[in-house]
């Protein structure tokens, strides 16, 4: 199993990465568009994967009228991982904006004919906003059609059972029968609705998260980047033992 890290191509993540070096196996990296500075992050030797911009930087696949947009992050997304030679890169689905949402955002990833993309898993709702692809039935079609794979995303599955009041555990394994061998895992809490905590913050059910994940596995912790701690949740994931906090 391969354990790294989640930071964006900025000075803040540029300044961390000495102090997580030597125990994460790999960085996953969000190149933000239009500056290039994720090239600096050559001058660490350790691997990078890459984590396409998504809503934040303006990118949405399935909004026509963020299509310029979106295509100058996913070209974004594609030179940097030409660059490193990732062999992965991590694409939000986008959100809800009415009937062929989902179709439209499939039809655009298509023009790109990317096998490295990993389709992540959305909330059902974020920041008032509907998400594509909540549930294994809708990410499903896009890995059919871009004939791609899956970043499962344990805390975005969380927030779904929130949302939609089911059972988050169900939720998950319906998203394992569809082989993901790539994950996002946080710490939150569902009683607060909240994710991308310390792994061992609040109420997630960690352990259980652990024994989903195949051995063969890439795994991302998106946590806050506090060295020590990333450190201790690193050696959880890979082993299974629960540090001393």
């Amino acid at each position: 199993m391969k354990a790294g890290i989640k930071i964006y191509s900025d000075k803040i993540g540029y300044d961390y990465l000495p102090k997580i070096i030597g125990h994460a196996d790999f960085i996953e990296i969000l190149p933000l568009p239009d500056n290039g500075f994720y090239r600096k992050f050559k001058d660490f030797d350790i691997p990078f994967r890459i984590h396409a911009p998504h809503q934040m930087q303006g990118a949405d696949p399935g909004d026509k009228n963020a299509a310029e947009r979106t295509k100058v992050c996913m070209k974004t997304a594609i030179e940097a991982a030409d660059f490193f030679d990732s062999p992965t890169i991590v694409v939000h689905p986008g959100t809800y904006k009415g009937v062929g949402s989902a179709e439209r955002a499939i039809e655009f990833l298509k023009q790109f004919n990317d096998k490295r993309f990993l389709i992540e898993n959305l909330p059902a709702e974020c920041c008032g906003k509907g998400e594509l692809g909540h549930l294994a039935e809708d990410i499903k079609p896009f890995l059919d059609r871009l004939k791609c794979g899956i970043c499962f995303d344990f805390g975005h599955a969380i927030l779904t059972e929130h949302a939609k009041a089911i059972g988050y555990k169900k939720i998950i394994e319906d998203f394992l029968k569809l082989n993901p061998k790539y994950f996002h895992i946080t710490g939150g809490s569902l009683k607060e609705c909240i994710a991308h905590k310390e792994l061992f913050y609040g109420d997630f059910d960690i352990e259980f998260f652990r024994r989903c994940i195949p051995k063969d596995s890439v795994v991302v912790l998106e946590t806050p980047q506090n060295a020590e701690m990333q450190k201790k949740e690193i050696h959880f994931v890979k082993t299974g033992e629960t540090p001393k906090l």
